[in-house]
């Protein structure tokens, strides 16, 4: 009996997930509109500004777990493969002899930046922040409103996997330009496991109000952190030779539960570069 619903419950959420694709990316299928502000299309580039809703959205977090973990329903099939969707890598280009861009937007449309793009919100844990990652001239922009309603408050943009995973041996540091509209504190993260939620790579960082600045971020300072609460008995660092995506989050909590020292919530505006592996 117990079998009978959960296949119910996958064949309802496969349903769910071909309605919200067809409608449009990050629709809203219950409810009508459950999220302020937001209209749907088909069109990410379009979307500027997202509000946070009142209410948790099964829509979104439909569309967000399926991007990032694939569809449950093949994993009801036997010799199907059902791990997490990924992309393959983008292609490195030398920038010098000391630096290699991982993530680039040279030469990307929106299309092509949306297969490996996209938001990723406390949606996933039930709150109701959104945002979107769209390109823009200088790289890419992540906007949207962080809430802590339903103890939710930290919005990102993040990769898929890619396949084959990067190999950064050699290198030394994690480059990015990043400028914020209210200078607050972030979080770029990386990961050297295949899958979704697998060990997140974090270093944190300071912005200053409409100012671009050039983080250099060392990869031997990026610490481990599960779900928020850090590995203080990691065993290794980060896998240099297996980089298989990046994040950029701000979150209202910093690790382990303690507050972010530089976090306002509501609206926000983060306009980034292209990710660089430094000498």
């Amino acid at each position: 009996k117990m079998m009978q619903v959960r296949v119910a419950f996958l064949l309802s959420w496969g349903f769910t997930c071909v309605s919200s694709f067809t409608a449009g990316h990050l629709l809203p299928v219950l409810g009508g509109q459950t999220t302020r502000g937001f209209r749907p299309t088909m069109d990410r580039s379009r979307v500027v500004m997202q509000q946070a809703g009142d209410n948790w959205n099964f829509g979104r977090f439909v569309q967000t777990f399926g991007f990032f973990n694939g569809n449950p329903l093949l994993k009801l099939i036997p010799f199907m493969p059902s791990g997490a969707p990924s992309v393959p890598q983008p292609a490195p280009v030398t920038v010098s002899g000391n630096e290699l861009a991982l993530w680039s937007f040279e030469g990307m449309d929106q299309r092509s930046f949306d297969k490996i793009w996209a938001p990723l919100d406390d949606v996933v844990m039930g709150g109701v922040s959104v945002s979107n990652v769209k390109l823009a001239e200088h790289g890419a922009t992540l906007s949207g409103e962080t809430s802590s309603r339903n103890n939710g408050g930290f919005c990102s943009a993040r990769t898929r996997n890619c396949d084959p995973p990067f190999d950064i041996t050699g290198y030394s540091s994690l480059g990015v330009r990043v400028k914020c509209d209210k200078g607050m504190h972030y979080k770029i993260i990386l990961r050297d496991e295949d899958g979704w939620d697998t060990i997140a790579w974090c270093y944190s960082f300071d912005t200053k109000p409409n100012q671009w600045i050039d983080l250099k971020a060392p990869l031997k300072d990026f610490i481990p952190v599960v779900r928020g609460n850090t590995l203080r008995n990691a065993q290794r660092g980060i896998d240099r030779a297996k980089i298989y995506s990046v994040q950029l989050m701000i979150s209202k909590y910093e690790y382990d539960g303690a507050l972010n020292p530089n976090f306002l919530e509501g609206s926000f505006n983060l306009d980034f570069g292209a990710v660089r592996a430094l000498k």
